[in-house]
């Protein structure tokens, strides 16, 4: 083999190695988010077991981040906490409300693309049940109505909708984001 074949084999191998330390990292990362929300989200709920029911806040601090309640999707088997702002870093191990609140009927959730945080929330169906429950143990009951993929820069269509409640994540190519739009259920 020639000077310039040994240099393909050896960028092949860079290369070949390079991917798998990203997909470890990647694992460790979805590993992570799973540990971390899993136990806030029973610490959030050993607390409000805890709580009167004439709590005067609408967030608690767990590990130095405020947290508004919990999210469950019977579908995915996913119970979690959902922190009240967020940034990239909060979003590795949360989902976190990006605009609104569920008082105003505009609450859109995000969360990092891990299976463990919003990462399958594509294999949602409409009438699929989304259940959020406030600091104050009220639950609110919503219903999947839509399921739409938005582009990166999609932020007005994100936040300005005629939906209760909208969770997004990044699609697998991480080029768009998947996006569910629920409307409370009236009971």
């Amino acid at each position: 083999m020639n000077k310039n074949g040994f240099i393909l084999v050896y960028i092949g191998i860079f290369l070949i190695c390079s991917s798998f330390i990203l997909q470890m990292y990647n694992t460790y990362q979805n590993r992570n988010a799973g540990i971390i929300a899993n136990k806030t989200y029973k610490e959030i709920t050993k607390t409000l077991l805890k709580v009167n029911d004439d709590i005067d806040t609408n967030s608690i601090t767990i590990d130095g981040n405020d947290y508004i309640g919990t999210i469950l999707i019977p579908t995915l088997g996913l119970e979690l906490p959902i922190m009240s702002d967020w940034d990239n870093e909060k979003m590795k191990i949360a989902p976190c409300r990006y605009y609104g609140s569920i008082y105003t009927n505009d609450l859109v959730l995000c969360s990092h693309s891990y299976d463990n945080l919003l990462g399958n929330i594509k294999d949602l169906n409409i009438s699929d049940l989304v259940v959020i429950t406030d600091i104050k143990k009220e639950q609110y009951i919503y219903k999947v109505e839509v399921i739409e993929v938005l582009g990166p820069d999609d932020v007005t269509e994100m936040i300005e909708s005629d939906f209760d409640l909208t969770l997004y994540t990044c699609t697998n190519d991480g080029k768009n984001r998947i996006t569910i739009r629920c409307n409370k259920v009236k009971i």
